[in-house]
């Protein structure tokens, strides 16, 4: 039997954000297929690098391991990070900061966040509204880019590690009911003299009032992966690496 080099990621962090949209998107497009294998063979396919001809190669107990392996690590935990680096197209690393601030965020910036927060497909240009270049910093505080649009950042955050961006998923939520109220209770108060405002509430406020309660229905019905049948051998370690076997 031909020996078959696969790349295992240990942790999420050797996931991308874009590969793990690709996976939800062929979850939901294939969840009335009948065979039963398909997903946990894209599973290797997106976030393993094999082909479906190497996926079948591969000897019955290596592949109950990687898929018992792959869902396991979706069930850890993803604490909140506000700063991590990312390589631009020359090679540099950027690195890029959650709003340091959320009780200053800007409307602009929650509107777009309302929109694209609760859709997986679009959760690259949500990270782009959360994160952005640091442009100061001192000791434990730093500062970010202001806000132009998401679309600023959001295909390089495609590349964006996949345990970072749940761990923003959760702590936004968090925080974000309190300061949705807030947010409410404040632009009511400064719409009574502005026509514009009061017009732009009018339009949006359903859905900033929906808005928490989709994004933890969004983020606890999309984060499991489907259960592997194989579930008799255990994963392996976790770290912030790749494995190849």
């Amino acid at each position: 039997m031909k020996k078959i080099q696969i790349d295992i990621p240990k942790s999420l962090r050797a996931i991308k954000l874009n590969e793990y949209q690709r996976f939800l998107k062929l979850a939901d497009e294939n969840k009335d297929a009948e065979d039963p294998e398909f997903l946990n063979l894209k599973m290797l396919e997106i976030f393993c690098g094999l082909t479906l001809k190497e996926a079948y190669s591969m000897k019955l107990n290596d592949f109950s391991f990687v898929i018992n392996h792959l869902n396991e690590m979706f069930k850890a935990k993803t604490p909140f990070i506000n700063r991590f680096k990312l390589s631009d197209p020359n090679g540099d690393e950027v690195e890029f900061g959650f709003i340091p601030k959320l009780d200053s965020i800007s409307l602009g910036e929650f509107v777009d966040l309302d929109n694209y927060m609760s859709d997986w497909e679009n959760m690259h240009k949500a990270m782009a509204v959360l994160y952005r270049p640091v442009t100061f910093e001192k000791k434990n505080m730093y500062l970010i880019e202001d806000y132009e649009s998401s679309e600023k950042y959001s295909e390089a955050l495609k590349d964006m590690p996949i345990d970072i961006a749940l761990g923003a998923l959760v702590f936004f939520y968090r925080l974000g009911k309190e300061l949705s109220l807030y947010l409410m209770d404040y632009l009511q108060n400064q719409a009574k003299g502005d026509s514009k405002l009061k017009q732009i509430l009018e339009e949006n406020g359903d859905g900033i009032n929906l808005y928490m309660r989709s994004l933890k229905e969004t983020y606890y019905a999309l984060k499991q992966l489907p259960n592997s049948q194989f579930d008799k051998l255990s994963p392996g370690s976790s770290s912030n690496e790749r494995k190849t076997t």
